[in-house]
């Protein structure tokens, strides 16, 4: 993580846009965010990972677009 990515992730605490219980959080994983993945046995890791988009969103102002993955029907 950057220098600016660690300064804005402070500012939002110091703005009270985020507690310091998320404010650490960020600061542990850090900013990098995995495509939203097709199969996720862990369900630790996808609430980590959902709460990671939702900080993110709050502090750096980035979206993430709302993809839910379906199993198809085949056609023989």
């Amino acid at each position: 993580m950057n220098k600016s990515d660690k300064t804005k992730i402070l500012e939002a605490y110091f703005d009270k846009t985020i507690n310091k219980e998320e404010m650490e959080f960020l600061l542990q994983v850090g900013t990098h965010v995995p495509p939203i993945e097709w199969i996720n046995p862990n369900k630790k890791k996808k609430l980590n990972n959902d709460r990671k988009r939702e900080l993110i969103s709050k502090v750096f102002g980035r979206t993430f677009p709302k993809i839910v993955w379906i199993k198809s029907k085949q056609i023989n």
